[in-house]
């Protein structure tokens, strides 16, 4: 196995094409022009990163009894590297699963926050990701989703928390400090380590759209007592890092760094807690731009610009649980738990887009501007089965996949459209946006599979539009909000179908930063 690491380490060593990226235009980044990468840094803290996680896992080892399946013999592990035996998909509960995209997130920051370019970095979540389930899990399978959601987790989830906190690290003031720190952990304590080798705080050419809002939301109850009204609270993120958006130019060209990144975390909540929580990130990698806005007359931009580009994103949703048995850790000691019939599972699902095109055009007309977006994208997800609850009620469901019996989810592939539209003119900003989703389960390779007695596929959908119309409010950087927002979901498993409609309206008070 030695032999498989050795070239991934020479790879980020001594490929200069994965080094600090290039320039919009091709040519190197102002901060970026002849840096070289801090490898041994980088390395020192990916191996802190991994000791202490590793250390943190053997402390809590029993735990996770129920995983262990290969002892350190050369029979078994090479059961483990070399068969399908020791390749699976886990049993562990959402939280524990959807969490290793931030893992990778992070590793990708140790390489990212060290001066190496995306791909270098990507390889960094890749290799922590491999290292971790093959050497840390030495007795456990190799998980596929963990792989999957920690490799790519890492530039879904971490290139546009690194595009925000660099934005936030190029402002001065300690306001700016501690946001690039809440952002990125792993830019901050490199750019203090830094001192004075740091790069100038210079700003970038970018535009950065970011909103904060508290207010109040109507809508359907996850609590059993059946409370409609809740407190919200959005935050909101989205920086465009291609230089020269949103003013006067004309040009065109291919841009190798990404050029639109996202962050957001959404919840509501009550006196008795947290009721609906959401995040999601999104970044476009790379892209063919043309711009051809000029300066009116009337002093307003007339024209428009384009870019097209493979995103990629994650994006995670939670309903708070009803059942205490809905995503509990418990004891880890047996493939399927006692349940009750019929379950409780409240929705849930985290989704990685792995990858797809995405095009955004805006155009301007004087105090008028328009911005349209629309992306599709190949996913993998875990999805809370719609129908499992109604199906449970009256049928035997001992045996199905051990995620869907234990907390009501399951693997699945899939796809995603979604599109979006931003108006402006003046202090009025009108916004929608559609999305819809579909999840189709994977067979036959749960941990447990031999034991599996019900592998049928499963199946669900979930659509959801939103609306809003904003005021500012003039001489301040504050605005008032009314948001309309719907979902609709569907599902099926064997003959049971099920379906879901909610509404919500929320009214907010915001502060753009």
């Amino acid at each position: 196995m030695k032999n498989k690491i050795i070239p991934f380490i020479l790879i980020i060593l001594l490929a200069p094409g994965l080094r600090a990226g290039s320039g919009q235009d091709g040519t190197p980044a102002a901060d970026e022009a002849g840096a070289k990468p801090k490898a041994g840094r980088a390395f020192l803290e990916m191996g802190l990163n991994l000791a202490v996680s590793t250390i943190n896992y053997w402390h809590k080892y029993s735990k996770f009894i129920e995983d262990w399946q290969f002892t350190l013999t050369w029979k078994d592990q090479k059961r483990k590297f070399f068969t399908s035996e020791g390749l699976r998909f886990d049993s562990n509960n959402l939280r524990l699963n959807w969490t290793h995209a931030w893992s990778g997130a992070l590793y990708y920051n140790w390489a990212r926050s060290n001066r190496y370019g995306p791909f270098a970095s990507f390889l960094f979540s890749t290799g922590g990701s491999f290292f971790w389930e093959y050497f840390s899990e030495w007795r456990e399978i190799a998980s596929i989703n963990d792989m999957i959601y920690t490799a790519f987790g890492g530039p879904a989830i971490g290139e546009p928390l690194y595009q925000i906190a660099d934005h936030f690290r190029r402002r001065r003031g300690l306001a700016s400090r501690l946001a690039e720190a809440l952002v990125n952990p792993p830019l901050a304590i490199n750019d203090l380590l830094d001192g004075r080798e740091r790069p100038p705080r210079v700003p970038l050419q970018d535009r950065s759209d970011f909103r904060f809002s508290l207010g109040g939301k109507q809508g359907p109850a996850s609590l059993a007592d059946g409370a409609s009204s809740h407190a919200a609270i959005d935050i909101d993120l989205r920086l465009v890092t291609l230089p020269g958006y949103g003013r006067p130019g004309s040009g065109s060209g291919y841009s190798r760094l990404p050029l639109d990144n996202e962050y957001r975390i959404a919840f509501s909540f009550n006196g008795r807690g947290v009721e609906e929580f959401s995040a999601s990130t999104r970044c476009l990698l790379s892209g063919w731009w043309r711009r051809s806005v000029r300066q009116g007359a009337d002093g307003g931009l007339h024209g428009s610009e384009f870019w097209f580009g493979p995103v990629m994103a994650w994006d995670f949703f939670q309903k708070k649980p009803v059942a205490d048995y809905d995503g509990d850790e418990l004891g880890m000691t047996d493939p399927w738990f006692e349940r009750e019939q019929p379950t409780r599972y409240t929705d849930k699902f985290s989704t990685l887009h792995l990858i797809g095109p995405a095009v955004d055009w805006t155009g301007y007309a004087g105090r008028l501007s328009a911005r349209f977006g629309a992306e599709a994208t190949l996913d993998f997800a875990m999805i809370n089965s719609l129908p499992y609850n109604a199906y449970s009620a009256d049928h035997d469901v001992w045996g199905v996949k051990t995620t869907l019996h234990n907390w009501g989810y399951y693997y699945s592939l899939g796809y995603t459209l979604a599109g979006r539209l931003d108006l402006r003119r003046g202090p009025f900003r009108a916004e929608a946006g559609v999305r819809y989703q579909r999840f189709a389960s994977i067979q036959g390779l749960d941990r447990f599979q031999k034991d599996i007695r019900d592998d049928s596929p499963l199946r669900d959908s979930r659509f959801t539009w939103n609306a809003a119309l904003a005021l500012a409010i003039p001489r301040s950087p504050l605005f008032l909000s009314l948001n309309l927002e719907g979902i609709d979901r569907w599902g099926r498993f064997h003959e049971v179908s099920a379906t879901n409609r909610e509404t919500r309206f929320f009214y907010r008070l915001g502060a753009s930063f």
